[in-house]
């Protein structure tokens, strides 16, 4: 079998790597050669299972025609008994009980619930629960996914209803590209499709090779559904990225809005950030999961935050504070603590800044004589402070935990800065 499958993939092969893809033809001729490369794939392992199959069916032979030689009586005595029929065949596993059933669901992986859905109609809906995939979707994605990505996907799919509703249009998208994402999910291509989207259209070579028609897509407007999409790269949402642009030396400690799309092959983001004023947006390729945080606040970008916390700011206090170089730049967070007034030796029996009208804001990652290591704001009537030389400070958040605190001071830069 081996030389038959090298005889009749390997002239696909040659045309895959030397085919350019500039042509429409040359593009067919690709897709093609990727096609009879992943039927080879297949039969490669449906001919691995028979093999392996075939040799436990003769072992299992070898094994019982020993056993049927006669035995001696004590031999017969001590011999546990055979194993019936019923015991040895196990239980099917749609007659587990409906906690049992669900229990056993919940242990799999996201590929292996995929996988499991393409056995029957029933195990599809059962694995296309939302249940099931809102834990893994809270696993995997829960800190980076905020209120604003989930209603970004609503939007999304009422986009996506109101586009299935306009005519189609003739061209329409290369099976191929579905194919790349659907790939590592499933244990057998040619075996389960439950992954790809609803539209999508198999080749009939693709058709031919399957015995039973594959389960339909999981319905868009399910978790499924968004998991499959963050985890293909399909769907931008919106995050906050730390040490914006790889650590630039302007964003040090600074948390900005953007755009994120998952990529699976690296696990890493690209950030799309929103224009700076005048500058055009960026992208930033490479970001990796602890950059990434779900926006703590509602408030968009361009916008004021609220302030309620001033009262019970405290020096020690670790607080975000928003910040803009100008009235035509959105908000980005920054870092800092709050510092002693002037007047105050710092002690802790002592103070009483806590009392005071000002709370100072220090930036402790710069040096004592940078312009940008304090900042003082009023705590009755603090709203935007700030001009165009110094920039402009906005509302303020208490950081309320220790894992808010340690992720910031993951990011403190080794040298301090001017």
């Amino acid at each position: 079998m081996l030389p038959l499958l090298l005889i009749s993939t390997l002239p696909a092969f040659t045309l895959l790597l030397v085919a350019p893809a500039t042509k429409a033809c040359c593009k067919l001729a690709r897709e093609l050669a990727l096609l009879a490369l992943l039927l080879a794939t297949e039969l490669l392992r449906h001919a691995t299972a028979s093999g392996s199959k075939e040799r436990d069916r003769e072992r299992g032979a070898r094994m019982s025609s020993a056993s049927s030689k006669p035995k001696s009586a004590a031999a017969a005595l001590v011999a546990p008994p055979a194993e019936t029929p019923a015991a040895a065949a196990g239980f099917p596993l749609l007659d587990l009980p409906e906690l049992a059933l669900d229990r056993v669901l919940e242990e799999l992986s996201p590929a292996s619930l995929a996988a499991m859905a393409c056995v029957c109609a029933v195990l599809r809906d059962r694995c296309s629960a939302d249940a099931l995939w809102e834990r893994h979707l809270r696993l995997k994605w829960g800190h980076v996914l905020g209120a604003a990505a989930r209603k970004q996907w609503e939007a999304e799919l009422g986009g996506r209803a109101a586009r299935a509703g306009a005519p189609r249009p003739t061209r329409r998208r290369s099976w191929v590209d579905s194919l790349a994402c659907a790939w590592p999910f499933s244990t057998s291509w040619i075996g389960c499709r439950w992954l790809l989207k609803g539209d999508h259209t198999p080749s009939p070579a693709a058709v031919a090779a399957e015995p039973t028609p594959a389960p339909a897509a999981p319905p868009a407007d399910t978790v499924a559904a968004w998991y499959r999409a963050l985890e293909c790269g399909e769907f931008w949402f919106p995050a906050q990225v730390y040490n914006r642009e790889d650590g630039h030396v302007g964003f040090v400690l600074s948390c900005y809005d953007a755009h994120l799309r998952y990529h699976r092959r690296t696990d890493t983001f690209t950030a799309r950030y929103p224009p700076l004023g005048w500058k055009p947006g960026k992208e930033e390729d490479g970001v990796q999961w602890n950059r990434v945080r779900a926006p703590p606040v509602s408030t968009p970008a361009p916008d004021l935050h609220a302030s309620d916390c001033l009262e019970e700011l405290r020096p020690g206090d670790h607080f975000e504070i928003q910040w803009r170089k100008n009235k035509d730049f959105p908000y980005g967070w920054w870092y800092g603590v709050v510092g002693h007034q002037e007047s105050c030796n710092g002690n802790e029996h002592m103070c009483r800044c806590h009392k005071e009208d000002m709370v100072v804001l220090e930036f402790q990652h710069y040096a004592p004589s940078s312009r940008w290591r304090q900042t003082t704001v009023s705590r009755k009537d603090h709203r935007e402070k700030g001009g165009e030389t110094d920039g402009f400070y906005g509302g303020i958040r208490k950081l309320q935990t220790k894992d808010e605190i340690s992720t910031w001071r993951r990011f403190w830069p080794v040298d301090v800065l001017n």
